[in-house]
């Protein structure tokens, strides 16, 4: 009996994640996270909007701070599937670099990110080290992704950068204007997708001319 009991303990020790699981956490983590940010999301929230266990959680990520550094990856990473669309041509750089920057743009100037925004920097002074976890798995990510791009281009000739990283803090700098300034201190209350549009292809197309490896 004892012997069953044990066998059976150490199969369910061995039973694999279940894939539709961990989707439903990680979808349930990025809405509240971004909603009502990290202090005032709890695991149990999140586990109760998966329709699974605390235990379950846990169990998959440990503690609150990997799930929320997760999430963050996790929506970056689904940023960067802008980077599959399009040719290896200028044109194909074009297409692919509006894609990314249309997508993270609405993601930075919605409404709760912004409130959100206001407050997380008192929160991660509060937690330095979360807050480096933070910047790693978001803006980080971002940069390495953008970076990464500019720097393939300039392989190809199709740009000309000494510094990938400066070209995309230059690329980055013409989408976000000064939008997100406007935002956090109310100057503005929102902004329309169709404008969001309309300035990452203005600074997409900016930045272009002035990287051209056409014209250097």
């Amino acid at each position: 009996m004892d012997h069953k009991l044990c066998c059976k303990r150490q199969r369910r020790a061995g039973r694999p994640p279940d894939p539709a699981k961990d989707a439903a956490i990680l979808r349930a983590a990025r809405e509240l996270f971004f909603a009502r940010g990290f202090v005032a999301t709890t695991i149990e929230d999140i586990a109760q909007e998966a329709a699974v266990s605390k235990v379950t959680v846990y169990k998959r990520y440990g503690d609150k701070e990997t799930l929320f550094e997760q999430a963050l990856r996790t929506e970056v990473d689904n940023m960067a599937q802008a980077f599959e669309i399009g040719d290896q041509s200028a044109s194909g750089l074009e297409e692919r670099l509006n894609a990314f920057g249309i997508k993270l743009m609405r993601f930075v100037f919605r409404p709760k990110h912004v409130a959100l925004d206001r407050v997380s920097a008192q929160v991660f002074m509060q937690m330095p080290e979360l807050g480096r976890r933070v910047y790693d798995a978001g803006v980080g990510q971002i940069r390495h992704y953008l970076s990464n791009a500019l720097e393939e281009a300039c392989d190809r000739g199709i740009l000309v950068c000494d510094n990938p990283e400066l070209a995309a803090e230059d690329l980055h700098s013409l989408w976000r204007g000064f939008t997100d300034v406007e935002l956090k201190f109310g100057a503005r209350k929102h902004i329309d997708d169709e404008i969001i549009e309309q300035r990452v292809r203005h600074g997409t197309r900016t930045f272009l001319r002035a990287y051209d490896g056409h014209t250097a």
